[in-house]
């Protein structure tokens, strides 16, 4: 009888799924504003990297300035350069008007007007609760001079929660196409 209560205890114990469940996010694309109509534009992100301690599924925050934690419960739904690659893509053609945007996995049919390579320094919430987005991007048009800009973006409000972290990253991510397609229109216009 001892046995028989021993074992219905431990079978018990084993079944109840006993923690925390794990959470999962994606850097979604978000609703943009269109900054051009030209609808024949073609465009290319050629490459988009992010640092070597962002490449791991679990989500990343500072400690400190030199101090990197990583959340074991708060987890990217998929590897990170491949849904930015994905999401910059879909909030570029939002935002430029055209449904003609390459990326390595989806090239586009036509020789692209302009290609994108974009290098992401820093991405993570930081000490103070803050989304910090680092990055440099480099425009090259198929003809005239390449452009190249850099940009710190960093959430307006502090959120010590994952959700609130994946909506303001979300939000500096499509602030970061929105730079990049001005810089477009921009070439466009002095072209």
């Amino acid at each position: 009888m001892k046995y028989a209560l021993l074992v219905l205890v431990m079978l018990a114990g084993c079944s109840s799924g006993g923690g925390t469940p794990i959470r999962y996010y994606l850097i979604d694309p978000q609703e943009q504003t269109q900054l051009s109509e030209r609808a024949d534009l073609s465009l290319e992100i050629v490459d988009l990297q992010v640092p070597q301690y962002l490449e791991r599924f679990q989500i990343a925050s500072r400690a400190n300035a030199n101090e990197l934690t990583f959340s074991d419960m708060n987890q990217w739904g998929e590897n990170l350069r491949k849904n930015l690659t994905r999401t910059m893509g879909i909030n570029l053609a939002r935002l430029m008007g055209t449904i003609d945007v390459g990326t390595p996995v989806n090239r586009t049919a036509n020789d692209p007007d302009y290609r994108i390579q974009i290098f992401i320094a820093q991405f993570e919430r930081d000490a103070e609760n803050h989304v910090t987005l680092l990055a440099k991007f480099q425009i090259v048009p198929a003809t005239g001079p390449t452009r190249t800009e850099g940009v710190q973006l960093v959430s307006d409000y502090a959120t010590s929660d994952y959700p609130g972290t994946v909506s303001a990253m979300s939000d500096l991510f499509s602030d970061l196409a929105r730079s990049i397609a001005r810089v477009i229109v921009d070439m466009e216009e002095t072209s």
